[in-house]
């Protein structure tokens, strides 16, 4: 395990993090105390130290589980989590982006996990109501009050994180060190405006369902079961033709690697890495044997023809400006004119 800087922070993170939305059996289904030991385990025995985390995950329980294994030596860990959604019975005023949610969330988050404080809180996904500038001077204070350390938005448009950084850069207030956002060969939406934007301010950038909810590891196609057939989490639906060419081009790379098709798809998602920013994505696994699979794809690295392949059978409508933008538009300083060379294929991301 190799670590890498959080966003133009100092802290010093594992390259991927070991999501625990699976700790607990809250949602009828899950890890066990037991599983989600060995799962911890298995992830610091390989030279992890970030985890990801929720108020809602399991109901609490999965809070109340990494809680529980961190306790021996809290200071080693990066623990990150995130408030928005409340645990248990939901009411209008534990729910939402709003000052009053966000101290609700972190006082909980922090009383079921045993700790003082957290690494990284995150606001978990916009209400559409709360004002950013509520947001972001709520998050000052969790951290001027010592309650966190860092903050981040999770699945926020960009133009409402870059909004947050502004103020924050303005005002003197905390600056957002990273985002939370999904990504993988099945939706690659967040290239054209979230990465781009991470970019920009250098933040780092967590990324989920680097699997598609599972789509990606072929197991649907190979007559497996899972969170398609039980829910309990986020599954990218794709078209019949679309699902059939990216799972192809990923049996295809991973027969000429050796790799399974789930380590071809965090590979690539490694692969698109910015300059500027830091991917991180959370491993997701519900078994030692996925972890174990998960984890070998550190290792791997796709080279040229196999990152144009799975790019070719994923690519994306970039969609407008950026159509615009690749039709190569040059400015001719002599003539004071402009004239459009087209010189490439305008109109996907590749």
């Amino acid at each position: 395990m190799q670590y890498k800087m959080f966003g133009q922070t100092g802290l010093r993170v594992s390259e991927v993090a070991l999501g625990t939305g699976t700790f607990g059996t809250e949602w009828g289904w899950g890890c066990t105390r037991e599983e989600s030991a060995n799962l911890f385990g298995k992830f610091v025995d390989a030279g992890g130290n970030l985890f990801d985390c929720a108020d809602g995950y399991q109901n609490g329980q999965a809070e109340t589980f990494l809680g529980e294994l961190i306790r021996h030596d809290r200071d080693n860990f990066i623990v990150s989590t995130k408030y928005t959604t409340a645990v248990g019975a939901r009411s209008i005023a534990k729910t939402g982006n709003n000052r009053k949610a966000m101290m609700h969330g972190i006082e909980g988050s922090l009383k079921r996990m045993g700790t003082d404080y957290v690494d990284i809180f995150w606001v978990h996904l916009p209400d559409q109501v709360t004002p950013v500038e509520e947001i972001a001077r709520g998050l000052e204070d969790v951290v001027r009050d010592g309650k966190a350390r860092f903050i981040g938005f999770s699945d926020f448009p960009a133009w409402r994180v870059s909004r947050a950084a502004t103020l924050a850069e303005l005002r003197g207030w905390t600056r957002p060190a990273a985002i939370q956002i999904e990504f993988s060969l099945a939706e690659r939406s967040a290239e054209r405006e979230l990465i781009p934007m991470a970019d920009g301010y250098g933040f780092a950038v967590m990324i989920w369902a680097a699997l598609g909810g599972g789509i990606l590891t072929g197991k649907y196609r190979r007559g497996e079961t899972g969170r398609l057939d039980r829910g309990g989490g986020a599954i990218r639906h794709m078209s019949a033709e679309r699902e059939g060419r990216i799972l192809d081009a990923l049996e295809s790379v991973s027969a000429a690697l050796g790799a399974t098709p789930a380590q071809v798809a965090i590979a690539w998602v490694r692969s698109r890495e910015t300059p500027g920013s830091s991917f991180i994505p959370i491993l997701g696994a519900r078994t030692l044997s996925q972890l174990s699979d998960n984890l070998a794809a550190i290792e791997l690295r796709l080279d040229p023809v196999n990152c144009a392949m799975l790019n070719d059978a994923s690519a994306i409508e970039a969609g407008f400006p950026h159509e615009v933008i690749t039709r190569d538009y040059i400015y001719d300083l002599q003539s004071g004119g402009l004239w459009d060379s087209i010189v490439r294929p305008a109109g996907t991301v590749r």
